[in-house]
């Protein structure tokens, strides 16, 4: 009598015992008679001695039509309950929160004595290329005009500029030195690096 456990199930002592009871069963099923595979050589054996089915010697009838209906079915209640829901995008975080983590002032451009067009080309190159160094906030000195007989006009070509520059994503903000543009001859630009805030 094999030994049982709380659950009334036979306790095997090696792999040995469990292969024994294991055959026993399969000969009970099928009446005594072995269950073998005639490939027309001898049979092959894994290591642990357990026979190794040859792929091609095994047919299989894959067109029974009624299982591959109901495998057909399945695959397609399957795809009707997985229905993936679309990922929702996380809500980007707030610009004032982002120029929080930008650094002071890395850079300057000092615009004084250029003319109008001279400044918007300047100003231009500049950005790009502190965005490709990797500069994160830079100074742009525009001055307030003084010296000028009609008054200051670098502030408005920088602005265009910098309003342009943002709409292309390049630029994720700017701000005046003193908050006006009137009282400031410089304005901070913020460049952006970051895509995965948006």
């Amino acid at each position: 009598m094999k030994k049982r456990n709380k659950n009334d199930l036979p306790v095997f002592d090696s792999n040995h015992d469990f292969l024994k009871e294991f055959e026993k069963k399969e000969e009970a099923k099928t009446g005594g008679a072995e269950n073998t595979i005639d490939c027309g050589e001898k049979n092959k054996v894994d290591k642990h001695g357990m026979p190794v089915l040859d792929a091609l010697s095994v047919e299989h009838d894959f067109t029974e039509v009624s299982s591959r209906e109901e495998f057909i079915q399945l695959l397609e209640a399957s795809f009707k309950k997985g229905k993936a829901k679309p990922v929702k995008k996380p809500p980007s975080v707030p610009v004032k929160k982002r120029l929080k983590r930008y650094p002071p002032v890395e850079i300057e451009l000092d615009l004084h004595g250029y003319t109008a067009i001279g400044a918007q080309v300047k100003a231009q190159s500049f950005i790009h290329t502190c965005k490709q160094q990797g500069i994160f906030t830079l100074r742009i000195i525009v001055g307030k005009g003084l010296h000028s007989d009609i008054g200051p006009v670098l502030p408005d070509v920088v602005e265009d500029v910098l309003q342009e520059l943002k709409k292309q994503d390049l630029v994720i903000w700017y701000e005046w030195d003193k908050k006006k543009k009137s009282k400031s001859g410089a304005v901070i630009v913020y460049i952006k690096h970051f895509e995965r805030f948006e």
